[in-house]
């Protein structure tokens, strides 16, 4: 018998094989539309399906399995009555269409397991959630989650510095609570924020409204972004080449450019050798991530210990290479003894020797 996890692999392997025949221009137009329809639908009901391989589990095994049989069907049955295409044509759709129903009459009905391709081996996230936690002297964390794709959740960070004057810098401000608010403010009164690239922005509404006296200090061109603007957010101050005065000295600036109008702002707290970065390195944890994401991330380069950015970012960021290359150099010249970043297990030691390995799509 056919297992149910592997005929998960199966129905999606199919849809995607339907799919790229339905755009071999090989192939007369009507035999196009039906594997093309033939694709959406298989697709459509396996995410609707009770077993590994589902997504939003409405329909048992069972009632899979009767609609890959009229799949199947359809596709044996059209192959036979279209008499005015190419023979070769009628066979590939009486081949796939006999090949479904053997599938069918060979799989198992009961599931071994619910969904998993939307479940992770470990928390997607690094807990405690939503709390500072000391990474060195001045130097503090705050894991949280955000929304990923199909109703996923990923990690997501916050670094907090605290000043010479002990006020505390926030920079890339994950979600807002009242509670996390409270337990950063027993580190000190928060009188910074940043937005230090044109992704990390979205919370910080709730922050300036919880501390309208804080400043927002923004990552070139980020307010020139039509999002930002309809938000309505407010950024105080763009950064330029040399840290503001107002951070008291103890903190260092690098901008890495790209084209598009991207910009990240990487800080550097000299004092316990911090780098803090955003988007630069993405360095996830397969365990962390849901097994329908993994081999795009593992794909991407994205997952630990490769570290890199997806494959778009480092498009863009190529499109200013030469100034993105001199920023980078700049980065690694810190030698920084441990980088944090948004998303991903973070480099605890040896920074410089692990950022360098995350740049090498660059370098």
């Amino acid at each position: 018998m056919i297992p149910t996890r592997l005929h998960g692999l199966i129905d999606y392997g199919v849809a995607a094989m339907l799919g790229g025949l339905a755009t071999s221009r090989s192939l007369p137009p009507p035999v196009r539309g039906i594997l093309a329809t033939a694709g959406a639908y298989h697709t459509g009901y396996s995410v609707l399906t009770d077993y590994e391989a589902g997504l939003r589990p409405r329909l048992t095994m069972r009632q899979h399995l009767g609609l890959d049989a009229i799949g199947g069907a359809a596709l044996l049955g059209a192959g036979l009555l279209m008499r005015r295409q190419p023979s070769e044509a009628r066979a590939l759709l009486i081949g796939l269409g006999l090949t479904e129903l053997a599938v069918v009459a060979l799989s198992d009905d009961r599931p071994a397991a619910g969904p998993l391709l939307l479940a992770s081996e470990a928390p997607p996230g690094y807990p405690p959630l939503d709390l500072p936690k000391r990474v060195a002297e001045d130097v503090f964390i705050v894991d949280s989650l955000l929304p990923g794709p199909l109703g996923t959740e990923l990690p997501v960070r916050m670094t907090v510095l605290r000043l010479p004057d002990g006020a505390l810098l926030l920079h890339s401000p994950t979600r807002y609570s009242p509670a996390l608010a409270e337990a950063l403010a027993a580190l000190g009164p928060i009188r910074h924020f940043v937005a230090p690239n044109i992704a990390h922005w979205t919370f910080l509404r709730d922050w300036q409204r919880a501390f309208p006296e804080a400043t927002t200090w923004a990552a070139p061109g980020l307010r020139q972004r039509g999002q930002v603007q309809r938000s309505g957010l407010r950024l105080d101050h763009d950064l330029g080449t040399t840290p503001p005065a107002a951070w008291g000295g103890a903190i260092g600036l690098v901008t890495v450019p790209g084209g598009l109008g991207f910009h990240e702002v990487a800080l550097f707290h000299a004092a316990t050798r911090t780098l803090i970065l955003t988007d630069l390195v993405l360095n996830l944890e397969a365990a962390r991530l849901p097994a329908l994401l993994r081999p795009l991330a593992r794909l991407f380069g994205s997952t630990a210990p490769d570290g890199m950015p997806p494959p778009y970012l480092r498009a863009v960021i190529r499109l200013r290479r030469r100034d993105a290359v001199r920023a980078a150099e700049q980065l690694l010249a810190l030698l920084p003894e441990r980088v944090i970043f948004a998303h991903g297990q973070w480099f605890a030691r040896d920074g410089a020797a692990a950022l360098r390995h995350s740049l090498r799509w660059l370098l």
